[in-house]
């Protein structure tokens, strides 16, 4: 393992911060959740910026929590990016070099690599007030790789960037992060970039870790209601009732939208609901097909849904996206793409259109995330 942070805790102005999780050699881990939820704590805790209350963290092997910042071998891209704007580019990729003191003939060949690869050579004797957005991603993301560290710490480099941009510029990192076998931590509320840059995912909430994984361990698992809305992987139906489906493992979730068969993922028996917790069905967006209204009657109970179509979002090609609300649920909207043809009529704006469910896909969750007991 590259990086081991065991038993982690931070506590600052009462909030609390707990960790626990290894991380492989050249691999990309995602920390993922809402602004506050411990982040950016976490990633200034395994840098040496903010003090633990108890754990250990271990870089290749060796304990590095008690070492100063400058000692653990790590780089950091911060929020901000934190350039020095009173040095020019050539200088602000040889600071961490300089302050080595390693000599000059090196510095300077590992300020021409850096910036050939990052193609920000025709960029040196610039200041970074004459430099673009993308730019200066480029220039801080090669002064964190100039000394060559065991780890880097990315806390949201990109959240300043328009949306063209930023789409741009994680691509072009996840390339550079691939190509150069680096062990790396990104930082995002976004689960787009998430999606876009991870090997691995974890996901916070409150200064806890309440979902490990790749995206599709997620989509396929998500373990609670809160996290499938939150990774917007399908839609969530509070349920009302459960009654157990003869002769197989599914479950029959009584919901507003109608009843829906499902895996009872969190239930003893695939049966009971524990007493004052709150369920939802997980329908995935992977587990929904548009119907012919003509064969509504064929399909088995618990199988349809039907919702209403708000807009018509627009027509590519041989598929149209649509704005569809569940009925029976309050502010259950989602965009659905349909392909034209195949016997399926769209109808128009305000009436109804069937939708089938597979329920092999579907699960009944708790809407709140469990946390392991301790």
């Amino acid at each position: 393992m590259s990086l081991e942070v065991r038993n982690l805790e931070v506590v600052r102005d009462g909030f609390v911060l707990k960790a626990d999780f290894a991380l492989q050699d050249n691999k990309v881990l995602v920390l993922l959740g809402p602004s506050g939820c411990g982040k950016t704590t976490l990633l200034r805790a395994i840098a040496g910026l903010e003090p633990i209350k108890q754990g250990e963290i271990l870089l290749k092997g060796k304990r590095i929590d008690a070492l100063p910042t400058e000692k653990r071998h790590i780089g950091f891209v911060f929020q901000d990016l934190a350039l020095f704007e009173q040095m020019k580019v050539r200088d602000n990729i040889a600071y961490s070099l300089q302050i080595r003191r390693e000599n000059k003939a090196h510095i300077k060949e590992r300020i021409d690599y850096l910036a050939m690869r990052f193609r920000i050579d025709h960029l040196l004797e610039r200041y970074p007030s004459e430099l673009s957005g993308g730019e200066r991603q480029r220039v801080a993301l090669a002064r964190a790789l100039a000394s060559d560290p065991s780890l880097i710490l990315l806390d949201e480099p990109l959240s300043a960037l328009d949306a063209p941009l930023r789409r741009e510029m994680r691509r072009f990192m996840r390339v550079q992060l691939t190509q150069g076998y680096l062990t790396a931590i990104h930082v995002t509320h976004d689960v787009e970039e998430a999606i876009d840059l991870a090997d691995e995912i974890i996901v916070m909430r409150n200064g806890n870790m309440i979902a490990r994984g790749t995206i599709s361990d997620l989509e396929n698992s998500p373990g609670s209601g809160w996290l499938a809305r939150f990774m917007n992987f399908g839609l969530t139906l509070h349920v009302d009732a459960v009654s157990r489906k003869k002769g197989a493992n599914l479950v029959m979730a009584h919901c507003k939208a109608g009843d829906i068969l499902c895996s009872a993922h969190d239930t003893a028996q695939g049966a009971q609901i524990e007493s004052g917790a709150s369920y939802c069905v997980y329908v995935p967006f992977s587990s929904l097909s548009a119907l012919d209204s003509k064969k509504v009657l064929a399909r088995a109970p618990g199988s349809i849904l039907h919702a209403t179509i708000v807009r018509r979002i627009g027509t590519i090609s041989s598929t149209m996206k649509l704005l569809l609300s569940l009925s029976g649920e309050n502010e259950q909207f989602f965009e659905m793409t349909l392909a034209m043809g195949g016997g399926i009529l769209v109808p128009k704006e305000g009436s109804e259109i069937e939708l089938e469910v597979d329920p092999a896909k579907c699960r009944l969750l708790p809407e709140e995330p469990r946390l392991p007991k301790a």
